[in-house]
């Protein structure tokens, strides 16, 4: 990939970096901002959380889960839509139960949810990965408002990185090993997607794709798994941005704060050894960067 002239290599070290939650996650993913209770969710997937925050106060509350956890969603009745290892639930944060929704892969126990997004009209996009050994059994679901699940696409390796456009007429999609990420014309209408092409490489030596937002000026972010790093790519697939961090294992972002300026970044410590633990303190801890650039309102499931 040709990378853009006016490329911005910034390195967050040292007071540059917020460290917004200190408690270490073995995975932490999946991070949301609600704008209407300015309040940030994410769950520690490998750890079996779901975490809720109030910047303003740090007043913290976490829910544990019997399963893994693979991403999460606002809902517009209120608490969450939730993507778990055997199937796709509601959370209700008032009394910390899940209610069952559907479980579209029961046919593949072998395979749990990973990454989510609810898009612009209110529906819920994830996918299932065979996490015992990474291989093309996973597949593209779309739960839609009625609460039938849609499978879209099959054979994916490891979903990640979805992720739509301002307009809506655009959904990006990473199958991660692949180390590209990919673009759909999407037809909000009817929620189809078609006509895939390649939008982006991730550099080598910056890791693997993980989960993505998209800002206000229509630009990708990705966090860079085993990358050290977040990527901010323009419209055209170029590489804008690079914010280096002090953490290997980037995996979630989004836009949040009462202006949806500021970037909040989630990291894991999974699979790291001590030595390397020593090394990166913060690893699996929930940090922010101030970029100068605005996000977008996290849209909500309308079932």
């Amino acid at each position: 990939m040709t990378v853009n002239a006016k490329t911005r290599p910034i390195d967050m070290i040292g007071s540059d970096i917020d460290i917004i939650d200190s408690n270490h996650d073995i995975l932490g993913e999946s991070l949301i901002w609600d704008k209407d209770k300015q309040l940030l969710w994410w769950v520690d997937g490998i750890g079996m959380f779901i975490h809720r925050l109030d910047p303003s106060t740090n007043k913290k509350q976490s829910w544990q889960m019997a399963e893994e956890i693979g991403s999460i969603g606002l809902r517009q009745k209120g608490g969450l839509v939730v993507g778990m290892r055997s199937g796709l639930y509601f959370f209700d944060p008032e009394n910390g139960s899940l209610t069952e929704i559907v479980k579209p892969d029961a046919d593949r126990p072998g395979n749990r949810f990973n990454d989510g997004k609810v898009d612009r009209h209110g529906r819920f996009w994830t996918g299932t990965v065979q996490a015992s050994a990474y291989t093309p059994r996973g597949r593209l679901w779309r739960l839609d408002a009625d609460l039938k699940a849609n499978l879209i696409m099959e054979g994916i390796t490891c979903i990640n990185g979805i992720s739509f456009s301002p307009d809506n007429r655009l959904m990006y999609f990473t199958d991660s090993f692949s180390c590209r990420i990919d673009v759909f014309d999407y037809d909000a209408t009817d929620g189809a997607i078609y006509n895939r092409r390649h939008f982006a490489d991730v550099p080598l030596g910056r890791g693997i794709c993980d989960g993505s937002t998209v800002d206000a000026d229509g630009c990708f972010w990705s966090a860079n798994m085993d990358g050290w790093c977040v990527t901010r790519y323009d419209p055209r697939g170029r590489i804008d941005t690079v914010i280096n961090l002090p953490v290997r294992r980037v995996t979630s972002l989004c836009f949040g704060g009462p202006n949806l300026d500021t970037l909040y970044i989630t990291t894991a410590r999974r699979r790291m050894k001590e030595k390397e633990l020593a090394q990166q303190p913060l690893a699996g801890c929930l940090l922010a960067v101030n970029t100068g650039i605005q996000g977008l309102e996290e849209p909500k499931f309308l079932g």
